[in-house]
């Protein structure tokens, strides 16, 4: 008989031990990423065809980091307050950090902060002209590579707990380009140690970080910045923010006469972040122990006339490429000017390298997508599920768009498994809006110019018509495969 309680208790312990081995480790951070204006040149990103000048910073900027492990496959997951970030500069971290190498996956998204520092080259001094400082994005990108590299070395056990909930958007986002469709999904993946002290909350919830509007000249991380600063104060850990699908567009609904104000940033960010503090307790546990990465790299051909005729401005991001493949030889300026003279061949015109990627931990999926995807390509909502009170099509719009010719589902949504769902965007590059092909009519001449009737303001940030199918294509064979 005592032969047999010792061998129980040594299963006993076996077991333990071996659950032990197997649990999920984590730790998270931040780093400040605020540019220093006495000595770094920064031109605000996310309005018209120039910067803003910042007189002065109002908040930080942070890059907040969670590393996930499992001993077999590491993921860090980063939050940037900024505009976008472009492959090249995602690829750089990658190999800073040291994930660029098998069982380590880097995951990089923007808030795509409207009052941040251009980091695209989208924003300068004239139309056209880059408003990039190469110097602050290698002090973003060393900076970073070293906490995630700190974070790696100091990973403790953990348990992981996560909800999708639907988040009523009225009076917090809302769609201004026809048909209504506002993704009200609301992810929070809650982080903590043995001891019930929180690590981490990952927060994910779709809208344009604009607030403040053209008119601030305040670098500031709009409403993600109050939201992961109430969570940071009442739950503890790190609070990272991870935007979803904004195109078509989903932008702040601010109370009359007091848009564009710190007020109503403190409103929306505050309101978002007590909705992830009261449903941490409701969150179900991912007792998943297995982190699960895949990817597909992605070949985009850039069509946009204004990213042509600029292109010398924005190719700092990417590395061209032709159709086939090959490395594009041709310098970016001989590229422009034969664009503007018409003198570009179909076959000399540059592709692009992104990628789209799906993480899988137990119930948990989040789905990767390198841009601004229109929410009706995710969730559908082509007859009225998500206006949420809103008329699907504004009476005065003056060329609506044709809803017998929208895509039909499943939607991503639908295919999505899990009953925790994350569909990021901008996540590891930043290519603009993913318009629904049906309604892309904005013309490819020079510039872009005169627009359509209507709400087309999406085609002329759009790297082009052919990306929507590309990335479709490629989530859904993901997805699949999953």
């Amino acid at each position: 008989m005592r032969s047999l309680k010792i061998l129980v208790l040594f299963c006993v312990l076996s077991s333990t031990a071996a659950s032990l081995h197997a649990s999920m480790r984590a730790a998270a951070g931040k780093v400040d990423i605020t540019p220093n204006l006495a000595t770094e040149k920064t031109y605000l990103a996310g309005y018209g065809f120039m910067g803003r000048t910042p007189v002065g910073v109002h908040d930080p900027l942070y890059a907040r980091i969670l590393v996930l492990s499992d001993k077999k496959e590491t993921l860090a997951i980063v939050g940037l307050d900024l505009i976008g970030f472009f492959r090249n500069q995602v690829e750089d971290l990658r190999k800073i950090s040291g994930f660029d190498r098998p069982g380590r996956y880097l995951f990089v998204a923007s808030t795509h902060d409207h009052s941040g520092p251009d980091t695209l080259g989208l924003w300068g001094p004239w139309p056209g002209v880059s408003g990039v400082n190469s110097q602050y994005l290698q002090r973003i990108e060393k900076s970073v590579s070293e906490k995630i590299k700190e974070l790696s070395q100091n990973l403790k056990p953990v348990r992981l707990s996560g909800i999708t909930k639907e988040l009523a958007p009225n009076g917090l986002c809302r769609d201004s380009r026809d048909p209504v469709v506002i993704d009200p999904y609301f992810s929070v993946i809650h982080v903590q140690d043995r001891a019930g002290k929180t690590v981490a909350n990952l927060i994910h919830w779709p809208c344009h970080a604009e607030v403040l509007n053209h008119a601030n000249k305040f670098l500031t991380a709009d409403f993600p910045g109050v939201l992961c600063n109430r969570v940071e104060q009442k739950s503890g850990g790190a609070c990272v923010f991870i935007n979803g699908p904004i195109g078509g567009l989903l932008t702040p609904e601010e109370i009359k006469g007091k848009d564009g104000s710190w007020e109503e940033n403190e409103r929306i960010g505050k309101a978002v972040a007590d909705f992830a503090l009261q449903n941490l307790p409701k969150a179900l546990p991912i007792s998943s122990s297995k982190i699960s990465v895949s990817s597909q790299t992605l070949f985009i051909p850039v069509q946009n006339s204004r990213y042509l005729l600029f292109l010398y401005s924005l190719v700092f991001g990417h590395k061209l490429f032709l159709k086939d493949g090959t490395p594009l030889k041709e310098s970016p300026y001989w590229i422009a000017l034969k664009h503007a003279f018409h003198l570009l061949k179909p076959e000399e015109s540059p592709w692009i390298k992104s990628e789209v990627s799906l993480i899988r931990i137990g119930p948990l999926t989040i789905l990767g997508i390198p841009g601004e995807i229109f929410p009706e390509l995710v969730i559908g909502g082509y007859h009225g599920r998500y206006r949420f009170g809103h008329p699907l099509i504004k009476p005065n719009n003056p060329n609506p768009p044709d809803l017998s010719k929208a895509p039909k589902g499943p939607y991503l949504w639908d295919e999505m498994p899990g009953k925790i769902k994350i569909v990021a965007g901008l996540a590891n590059d930043e290519l603009g809006y993913m318009v629904p092909g049906y309604d892309f009519k904005a013309t490819q001449d020079l510039i872009m110019e005169p627009r359509p009737k209507g709400d087309h303001y999406e085609e002329t940030n759009s790297v082009g018509p052919a990306i929507t199918d590309i990335v479709l294509k490629a989530a859904k064979s993901l997805l699949k495969n999953k």
